[in-house]
């Protein structure tokens, strides 16, 4: 399936097919602009298709533009009327277009508004076209703005391109917006689909009725579901048009997979597009349809769509934190997936999950961090169907961490731990009492048991040394840890000459990203230095090239926790 994205663009035709009526563009500039579609912005799509249109807009209809979320980040109310309804210069109305910074909401049932109360203004009769992925992003309902606006007396009617909507809920909502002022729905999923749609939809607004047509479709072999199959088709080849598999006995307008005609064919009036069936057996209605037309749907067969077996093989117990084998047997489709769902919860619900790589697939998965009952699922299309199950209990694995009770900030500890073995899991220290997610220095862990070296953490405080599965998911093992303030001591000569060779004593934190060296008096300046080592108590260093007062440092985390003065003479 396809999901819904975040709300592309919003067009607001007002149209008439009455010369010297007023039309109006409401363009959205909202933030999710920036999105891509098939490697374009929407922004470019949008320039694209406004300049399109524009290119076949008639003369003698007046065009308006107004636009929303253009101006200011998390404002509801930031539409603005940029250019009133007038002949259209088609140069400064896309330079306008072009200059749109999107940047804010989407106040997608607002914009209606504001289109209507322009319209009522002019008391002439108009057409609404909107394009939208169907996602309100300002708490008002585009279904009950419609049957407001219907009742309000604005004489207008709104026509609903969706762009990309897979979002039932969504869909819902753009469709009832349009039937609730006479209108019509119409589909689009990439740059192509949404110009002939808008196209269709300016040709309802515009143009005559179209003279009566007729239309066949013919699936080519029998169906089995989720599998694709050809469908050959005739018909008017409208601008527009699609073929669909639809429940049998639903609204003209309701659709399953489908496809476009005529973006190949160039008005040949006959083709064959490529489907996917449901994912549901049982009869089905393969559709050709028409939105221009009433009615819409021209030419509709019922077929039968054969069902598949599918089959899920697992241990029925797995501990936390290692990695389960599964064997798969079922429809392949790269929308499919096998994976983790707790027990019980709606098909929308998954949690680890991978793809089904042919009619048997050998699969491995993390589980679930946290112990229960969960389901292993085998869904088609995303969310469509689950058409297999299997019952897995998830146990805890056993878990181990210790190290030093306390440390000195800084420092190098070393650390044992024992536990499931896995690339995302990590063993560190962490604040106590902070959230799974918290940490400090880290290690992978090496196996079924791990022995490390960690560098405490350069704040004093009270810590936890965890074992803590898949980044952030869960803390399987913990052992507190104090850590105290970091204490250096440094042992050099008072006075040296000039690029001097020194050996300098120390006692602090070992850990090989402190280091120890020249800087300039009361500075971090520096000018030599050494790493400190792991081993040992000394480091060399040489001493400044120019005569002057200095300082020798040992620095943690970018501080200097304890400095000696040196002269160079």
């Amino acid at each position: 399936m396809r999901f819904a994205l975040p709300l592309l663009f919003s067009l607001f035709f007002a149209t008439s097919s009455m010369a010297g009526e007023n039309m109006m563009l409401v363009l959205d500039a909202s933030g999710s602009m920036w999105g891509q579609i098939n490697g374009k912005t929407k922004v470019e799509i949008a320039r694209e298709t406004v300049a399109e249109v524009l290119g076949d807009w008639k003369s003698e209809n007046a065009l308006g533009l107004v636009a929303y979320g253009h101006r200011r980040k998390g404002d509801c109310n930031d539409i603005e009327t940029l250019i009133e309804p007038g002949p259209l210069d088609r140069n400064a109305f896309l330079a306008t277009v072009n200059g749109l910074n999107a940047k804010g909401m989407t106040p997608l049932s607002a914009a209606v508004r504001h289109a209507a109360e322009t319209l009522r203004s002019s008391e002439r009769k108009a057409t609404v076209i909107l394009v939208s992925d169907g996602e309100e992003t300002c708490n008002l309902d585009p279904c009950a703005v419609g049957a407001e606006l219907e009742k309000s007396g604005v004489d207008f009617t709104a026509h609903v391109v969706g762009f990309d909507v897979s979002d039932p809920k969504h869909q819902a909502q753009l469709r009832c917006l349009a039937e609730n002022t006479g209108g019509r729905y119409f589909n689009a999923r990439n740059a192509d689909e949404l110009g002939a749609a808008i196209e269709g939809a300016v040709s309802v607004s515009t143009e005559p009725p179209p003279a009566p047509a007729s239309a066949t479709v013919a699936a080519q072999g029998a169906l089995t579901i989720t599998n694709e199959v050809q469908v050959a088709w005739t018909g008017p080849e409208d601008r527009g048009d699609y073929v669909t598999f639809a429940p049998v006995g639903s609204e003209d307008g309701a659709y399953l997979d489908y496809e476009t005609v005529g973006l190949k064919t160039k008005g040949n009036g006959k083709g064959s597009v490529t489907l996917r069936a449901p994912a549901e057996a049982g009869p089905v209605e393969l559709r050709y349809v028409s939105p221009i037309r009433k009615p819409s749907v021209l030419a509709r067969v019922v077929l039968e769509v054969g069902d598949a077996e599918a089959s899920i093989e697992a241990p029925e117990t797995v501990p936390t934190g290692s990695k389960v084998k599964i064997t798969a047997r079922g429809p392949v489709g790269k929308n499919h997936w096998v994976g983790f769902a707790p027990k019980g919860s709606p098909i929308t619900a998954y949690l680890e999950y991978a793809r089904p790589t042919g009619a048997v697939s050998e699969i491995e998965l993390m589980p679930p961090s946290e112990p229960g009952e969960y389901e292993l699922r085998y869904v088609l299309n995303e969310r469509e169907r689950i058409i297999a199950t299997r019952a897995i209990k998830v146990v805890a694995s056993a878990a181990s961490v210790s190290g030093p009770a306390t440390a000195m900030a800084g420092d190098t500890v070393r650390i044992k731990a024992s536990g499931p073995e896995g690339s995302g899991h990590w063993i560190g220290f962490a604040p106590a009492g902070s959230d799974a997610g918290s940490y400090r220095d880290y290690v992978r862990p090496q196996g079924a048991t791990t022995e490390a070296t960690l560098m405490a953490p350069t704040e004093a405080g009270d810590y936890e040394l965890r074992y803590v599965l898949n980044e952030r998911e869960k803390v399987v093992a913990s052992q507190p840890v104090t850590i105290t303030p970091a204490v250096a001591k440094l042992d050099a000569p008072a006075s040296l000459s000039p690029r001097q060779e020194v050996t300098v004593r120390f006692q602090g934190p070992r850990h090989n990203s402190h280091w120890i060296g020249f800087v300039k008096r009361d500075t971090l300046d520096y000018l030599n230095y050494a790493d400190v080592p792991l081993e040992g108590d000394t480091v060399a260093l040489r001493a400044p090239d120019d005569a002057g007062d200095y300082d020798i440092v040992f620095v943690v985390d970018n501080t200097a926790i304890t400095r000696q003065a040196v002269s160079v003479r």
